[in-house]
């Protein structure tokens, strides 16, 4: 028997492992890929030229648990800038995602008393049809940036997110946030932790101070006390039994919402978009940081300030929980969309691909989504989560963390953090 079972081996896992081992506990990990990190995933694949993010990417504003760990882990980090361009109706222009109404949507955020979907906001406060424009593309954005349904994610919550947002990105770790990753596994192996791989959890058995674990390949752990980090998505398919059943956390679980994301990655042999605009046959975006556009996959991205020629494309939301496609069809669609973009012919994108790549976050059986959204139930779903089922099982992870960050690597690295030391205490 060991004093802690944790089950996931992302930052929140691998954050709590650090504290808890620290503490001088017994630390057993059981992290059903075999690698660590979850849906922080660094590619260093030798088509790609350097490494790419399939996962997490951005540092989202000068968040405390994150850019700590950076500094303790000695990774630098650096803003993003650029421009942003819009492509709708074959037409592009430079300027803001937003619509000239945006201060009067916020201004109707902040007098909100009670709180309600976006969508039941809109409607109720926006349904003029001078306001078209600014409907459609506040629907866009919860989609695209938030990965959230319009109908379940809260006003609340999206209020408190742009009143807050400095900027859609923010900074970058150099070399890839795997490093960061890297350097809470290495803190938790010199204190002792254990862990095993290819570990997929298919029951727990628990009662008060005492946890079993079993495993799809038979395998069985013992443990004083059990930390969940596996994704609400995950738990709400059934794959994980609880014996006895959880009743109220398991209710609370299933009122957890969590949006799909389809990321693209593609490696171009130079940023063409970059050149002269009379250098056919494509279109010229100098200094393209966002293009926003009416594509089939919608956002892309660049590395900007650092000029790798690498886009990074984002279909998130609804129209990737319900896209069926399959790999080869995804990348065909990627193609597509860029054509269209910086029109020019398939053709002409395929010729200066030089590596390229989809990760389908949805489709992955280990997490069922990108990242976790507030709704209306979120909050009084996660105060039942914050507490431990009989001080024996514990949960953590971003989607667990009733903060402002929900749903990015702080609200991960804060979760663990913090459900740690209430182990511990």
């Amino acid at each position: 028997m060991v004093d802690v079972i944790i089950i996931g081996a992302g930052a929140a896992g691998l954050a709590a492992a650090r504290i808890i081992s620290k503490s001088g506990k017994s630390v057993t990990v059981l992290e059903a890929r075999n690698r660590v990190g979850g849906r922080i995933y660094t590619l260093q694949k030798d088509d790609f030229s350097f490494p790419v993010e399939a996962g997490a990417e951005f540092v989202h504003g000068n968040l405390p648990h994150t850019t700590a760990l950076l500094k303790e882990a000695e990774v630098s980090f650096y803003e993003t800038s650029g421009n942003t361009w819009n492509v709708h109706n074959g037409e592009v222009s430079e300027g803001d995602l937003f619509p000239d109404e945006w201060g009067e949507l916020l201004q109707k955020l902040n007098a909100l008393e009670h709180d309600m979907s976006i969508a039941q906001f809109l409607d109720r406060y926006f349904h003029d049809e001078k306001y078209t424009a600014l409907r459609e593309s506040i629907v866009r954005f919860v989609q695209g940036y938030d990965a959230a349904d319009t109908t379940k994610a809260s006003a609340f919550a999206l209020r408190d997110e742009w009143s807050g947002e400095d900027s859609l990105t923010g900074y970058r770790p150099h070399g890839g946030y795997s490093l960061l990753i890297d350097f809470l596994v290495n803190e938790c192996l010199q204190q002792g932790s254990v862990f095993h791989f290819n570990s997929v959890v298919q029951e727990i058995y628990h009662n008060k101070d005492h946890v079993e674990v079993k495993t799809e390949g038979g395998e069985r752990y013992i443990a004083k006390k059990l930390l969940v980090t596996i994704p609400p998505a995950v738990i709400k398919t059934g794959s994980v039994v609880f014996t006895p059943a959880l009743g109220d956390h398991m209710n609370a679980i299933q009122k957890i919402e969590t949006g799909s994301v389809i990321k693209f990655l593609v490696e171009f042999k130079s940023a063409f978009w970059e050149k002269n605009k009379n250098a056919a046959p494509y279109r010229s975006m100098p200094g393209l940081q966002f293009v926003f556009s009416d594509a089939s996959i919608p956002t892309w991205w660049t590395q900007q300030p650092v000029p790798d020629p690498l886009l990074t494309g984002w279909l998130a939301g609804p129209a990737a929980s319900d896209n069926t496609k399959d790999e080869n069809a995804l990348l065909h669609e990627a193609v597509k969309a860029l054509a269209y973009i910086f029109g020019c012919t398939i053709q002409a994108i395929e010729e200066q691909i030089k590596a390229m790549t989809v990760i389908n976050w949805g489709a992955d059986h280990f997490s069922r989504g990108a990242y976790a959204y507030k709704t209306v139930d979120t909050n009084s779903a996660l105060a039942i989560l914050s507490e431990p089922v009989s001080n024996t099982i514990y949960f953590a992870g971003e989607a667990f963390y009733n903060g402002p960050e929900m749903g990015t690597v702080e609200a991960a690295l804060a979760s663990g953090t913090t459900t740690a030391q209430k182990m511990l205490a």
